[in-house]
């Protein structure tokens, strides 16, 4: 075990990471748009045991920049030492598109795209390994990876072909059968990540504004390249850019999101979404998180689907359950910022390893509160690690400050790690796991009556923290 205690067994062993307007012409146009361009059906969204017909009664507001911003603060998580990476890339993208003459739909397309780029990459390992070369060996991976997490998502597929083909060379992409829209920014994408990759390995360990002595350094490998793996006529327009020091001098996260929060400001962007896509969209977050470890896979879709019947069983109400269901699937956000050191080590954390592991619920909150604004959503995901006792973390919350919704997630948080084979233990049998979640129930530290609708069905709950 990782710690002392169940809840650093759990903890250690769980990692991963608006204006609403309904059914107006804006929405409808947006959604319209999206089906149009790529004409594919709707995904099915993750599988609950409630009543279709009552999944889309309800909407919550949801700022897709913030979202989609919220999404690459998560990815920048992955990438330790090289922070803001998927910023910068739809940044340089964004830039680009402006000096190319792009239509203002192209250019927020462009800069969102290249948020969402590296999606598919979930280690500090093969994010290290992506920058350190112009074209390394293996990365479709990741494009793969992250195109299929983009296509299962509805409000984000559009972005999917873009993240499918952004480590394509322009000699393969130029007669690939494409959308040319999909093309272009596929060409673009690629272009802006391997200036940034360019940007980190010229300046090293000096200060991140000697960028600007390596302008023309940084032109001539575009140049080189140019017609093979680059469009040329988007060579033309980046080797102009990377000779500013406006340019450079303006790769920094607040200005950069502040670009996002601009956009869209005829409110294509601010959603009054159905539960059914805000539980898609949760899906698609949750599946980067737990593929950070290949011991934590489906860990946060085992979470909700525990927590949503728990709330079922003890009587909360259908609104209730689904915002459960998208609480447990983002629970562990914050985790994609742990070191992957810390997550796969096999022997216990000492104290500075666990004091970086015990943040990830306050990253969780950070995350989520700038997407899901005044909704319960938020709290309830972040306060999975806190017990009734006060012992928990991160605010040593207790009793009547921990509603019903907390302490179902935190019950069904320890209730699944316990069950899912783990780098330093096998998966625990029913009968194990409730002789380390009664005597925490007694002692008052999770609640009693949450574990005991476990106990009345134990095939019932196993089945969905194992199956």
């Amino acid at each position: 075990m990782h710690s002392e205690g169940v809840d650093t067994v759990c903890h250690s062993a769980a990692p991963i990471v608006p204006s609403a307007f309904a059914s107006t012409p804006a929405l409808t146009a947006f959604r319209g748009s999206i089906s149009r361009l790529y004409g594919k059906a709707d995904h099915t969204p993750l599988q609950t045991d409630l009543d279709a017909r009552e999944v889309d009664d309800e909407a919550v507001n949801v700022d897709l920049r913030h979202a989609i911003l919220m999404i690459a603060r998560a990815l920048d998580y992955v990438a330790i030492d090289d922070f803001n990476h998927g910023h910068r890339v739809g940044f340089i993208a964004y830039e680009c598109a402006k000096r190319l003459g792009f239509s203002e739909s192209r250019q927020e397309f462009s800069f969102f795209a290249g948020l969402l780029h590296d999606c598919g990459v979930s280690s500090v390992s093969e994010h290290e390994r992506l920058i350190a070369k112009k074209n390394p060996a293996g990365l479709t991976d990741h494009c793969i990876r992250g195109h299929n997490y983009l296509d299962n998502c509805l409000v984000l597929r559009s972005f999917a072909p873009a993240c499918r083909y952004h480590h394509t060379p322009w000699k393969n992409l130029r007669d690939r059968d494409l959308d040319p829209a999909d093309r272009d920014a596929a060409a673009l994408i690629f272009l802006a990540d391997r200036v940034d990759a360019l940007r980190a390995q010229v300046v090293g360990d000096d200060h991140p504004d000697s960028i600007i002595l390596h302008g023309e350094q940084i032109a001539a490998e575009i140049q080189k390249h140019a017609g093979t793996l680059f469009h040329p006529d988007y060579c033309e327009a980046m080797i102009e850019l990377v000779r500013i020091e406006g340019f450079w001098f303006s790769m920094n996260r607040s200005f950069i999101e502040g670009i996002g929060d601009s956009l869209g400001r005829d409110g294509s962007y601010d959603m009054h979404l159905k539960i059914s896509e805000v539980i898609n969209l949760a899906t698609f977050l949750s599946r980067i998180v737990d593929a950070k470890s290949p011991f934590t896979v489906e860990h946060s879709e085992r979470v909700a689907q525990i927590a949503m019947k728990l709330a079922r069983i003890l009587g909360l109400s259908s609104w209730e359950q689904k915002q459960i269901l998208v609480s447990g699937l983002l629970h562990d956000v914050g985790k994609l910022r742990v070191p992957d050191e810390i997550l796969h080590k096999q022997g216990k954390l000492d104290d500075t390893e666990f004091s970086q592991m015990k943040r990830h619920s306050v990253d969780t909150r950070l995350a989520l509160q700038w997407c899901f604004k005044d909704s319960p959503i938020v709290d309830w995901a972040a306060n999975h690690h806190e017990r009734l006792d006060g012992t928990g973390y991160p605010y040593r919350l207790s009793g009547d400050q921990l509603d019903l919704p907390s302490r179902i997630l935190a019950v069904a948080d320890i209730f699944q790690a316990l069950a899912q084979n783990r780098l330093y233990r096998g998966r625990l049998d029913f009968e194990q796991i409730m002789a380390i979640m009664v005597p925490m129930a007694e002692r008052g530290g999770i609640d009693a009556q949450v574990l005991a609708a476990i106990q009345d069905r134990p095939d019932a709950f196993y089945t969905l923290a194992t199956a």
